[in-house]
């Protein structure tokens, strides 16, 4: 699996030379893993440089990710017990939790906290379900960005939420 990478198609990744949150983790169970440098530059590129000055701030991030199993293995599922049995049902969720905080002058000055989550429920265990979470993951990932540039973007007009009350 490519949970570290992604393809973020539509994303403008920045031309810096060196990351604004530094090296992201990205802790996945007891292991943590480290950013591509694509997602390094789309991460970096959400935090505006005319917002927040890289000469006096800089930004702290972790992405936590998290399986969770929604149906236990039922008794019909012979692929728990031959274990190259082809059929082996996944219905599990994963989650994305990122945490970021901004210091500007050693101050901080921003701290924004987000999750995302997508289902992968896949019939075949191995390549299809591989190809399901990377896809899933690359799909987080760029929500993920998505809304660290619209809530670090001090310059909008309206709330987020507000949107849809007309």
């Amino acid at each position: 699996m490519k949970l570290t990478q992604g393809d973020l198609e539509g994303i403008p990744l920045t031309d810096e030379s060196f990351s604004f949150f530094g090296n992201i983790p990205f802790i996945y169970g007891s292991d943590s893993l480290e950013l591509s440098q694509d997602l390094l530059r789309a991460y970096t590129k959400a935090a505006s440089e005319t917002e927040f000055p890289r000469n006096t701030c800089r930004g702290d991030a972790t992405i936590k990710a998290t399986v969770l199993q929604n149906e236990p293995n039922s008794a019909w599922n012979i692929g728990v017990l031959i274990p190259l049995w082809p059929i082996l049902p996944v219905n599990e969720s994963w989650t994305y939790e990122l945490s970021a905080r901004i210091f500007c002058n050693g101050a901080l000055v921003r701290h924004v906290e987000f999750i995302e989550q997508q289902d992968i429920n896949a019939i075949l265990y191995g390549r299809l379900r591989t190809d399901l979470v990377n896809r899933a993951s690359r799909e987080m990932h760029r929500k993920l960005v998505q809304r660290l540039a619209f809530e670090l973007n001090s310059n909008r007009l309206t709330d987020l939420n507000s949107v849809s009350d007309y």
